[in-house]
């Protein structure tokens, strides 16, 4: 499909929706009907078969991968901090002559380059889920979430409700784009999350449950090494751990929450490290350059007064701020599987047990999948075969 033909389509959603105007943006507490309005549709090619083969053999598990799919870049309206605010995602439909079997949400994982998001021409999230997924018959969708991709606003990381309302808004475009791009429409809604996608995955979930989305049915989620629980264990265990990744998301963190709440950074960070972190994590930068910008030992970076409050449960801004975003306690309805490596030092797995035993208590459908051998790398690697298989049987119940 040609780039004119998309644009058609564009026109014709809008104009079906009596929103020909959209496109010049919603204004500012316009309400929630403007969100998830479709501004944009952009082929980015097709992928075959073999192309996608080879993509799904890189993963443990032999997935077969029965079809191509095409890729199209989505530009919507979500809103951040109740003000409009444009985002993109991928959609990836399979070339497939029977009906999709449904829709597979993927929440990527941390990802500080804008140009490395899911929609990018260099993305590092979204082939190996067209691979698995759209190449077994769904369609597709990875938001690239707000601050990433098309994006200029800062990303608000580990901050749950702008990813879920970005991630819940672009599911209301994809559901209008789909069926103009000759792709019959199925409802059953699927939805994956990795590391800080296992956190969106969770609080998209239960978003949801709590107010059901017109036009899909939620069958059921894996999260996998998700910071569930960010106050008592994913963070704590980072600030202690070896791991060093773990002093990039902890550098992150505090910047975007003290640019999120508008907050001092140098509340957090010691003035040496408040004065470059900001141009560190500007969404130009790629991992290795924001990497050697900081030291091994994340401790060196902290204020005292913030370590102790992290190591002692006490309470500031900070830590009530990230009692606010933790998506453990609740109890899904629709199934929950929690996937972790049993090796991780980068998401410390007490969070996936945090989640397990209060769903548990409180009646939750929720499942734990201890992985072997598994660090945080690897249990992704291991999820996407078993993923696939259960996704597969939900589909075919009712």
């Amino acid at each position: 499909m040609d780039r004119v033909s998309v644009a058609a389509i564009v026109v014709s959603l809008l104009a079906g929706s009596g929103r020909a105007h959209a496109a010049a943006g919603p204004a500012a507490g316009s309400g929630p009907s403007r969100r998830g309005t479709l501004i944009r549709v952009e082929p980015l090619g097709t992928m075959g078969q073999a192309r996608l083969q080879g993509i799904a053999a890189e993963f443990p598990g032999n997935i077969p991968v029965r079809n191509g799919a095409r890729l199209f870049r989505i530009t919507y309206w979500t809103v951040l901090k109740g003000v409009p605010t444009r985002a993109s995602g991928l959609l990836a439909t399979p070339l497939a002559a029977s009906p999709p079997k449904g829709v597979v949400l993927y929440l990527h994982g941390t990802n500080a380059t804008r140009a490395l998001a899911p929609s990018q021409p260099d993305r590092v999230d979204g082939n190996e889920e067209t691979a698995v997924f759209a190449g077994n018959g769904y369609v597709v969708v990875l938001p690239d979430y707000i601050g990433l991709g098309v994006s200029k606003a800062p990303h608000p990381y580990l901050i749950v409700r702008p990813q879920v309302d970005a991630s819940v808004d672009l599911l209301r475009a994809v559901r209008r784009a789909v069926p103009k791009l000759g792709v019959r429409w199925s409802p059953s809604l699927f939805m994956m999350g990795f590391s800080q996608g296992g956190q969106v995955v969770a609080g998209v979930h239960r978003a949801l449950e709590r107010h059901p989305l017109p036009g899909y049915r939620l069958k059921g989620s894996v999260g996998i090494a998700g910071p569930y629980d960010l106050r008592r264990a994913s963070l704590p265990k980072a600030i202690e751990s070896q791991c060093r990744q773990c002093v990039g998301y902890l550098t992150w963190a505090a910047y975007a929450y003290a640019t999120y709440y508008r907050r001092p950074l140098g509340q957090v960070l010691k003035p040496a490290y408040a004065g470059i972190v900001p141009k560190l994590f500007d969404g130009s930068k790629l991992a290795t350059e924001i990497g050697s910008a900081l030291p091994d030992d994340p401790k060196v970076m902290f204020q005292p007064e913030f370590l102790a409050a992290m190591r002692s449960g006490g309470d500031n801004w900070f830590t009530r701020a990230l009692a606010q975003n933790e998506t453990y306690a609740w109890a899904p309805v629709a199934p929950f599987r929690l996937n972790f490596g049993d090796r991780d030092v980068d998401v410390s797995p007490s969070a996936s047990r945090s989640f397990f035993d209060y769903a548990k208590e409180h009646r939750g459908n929720v499942s734990l999948h201890p992985l072997t051998n598994a660090d945080h790398q690897a249990s992704a690697s291991m999820s996407y075969a078993p993923t696939l298989k259960w996704f597969d049987e939900l589909a075919r119940t009712r």
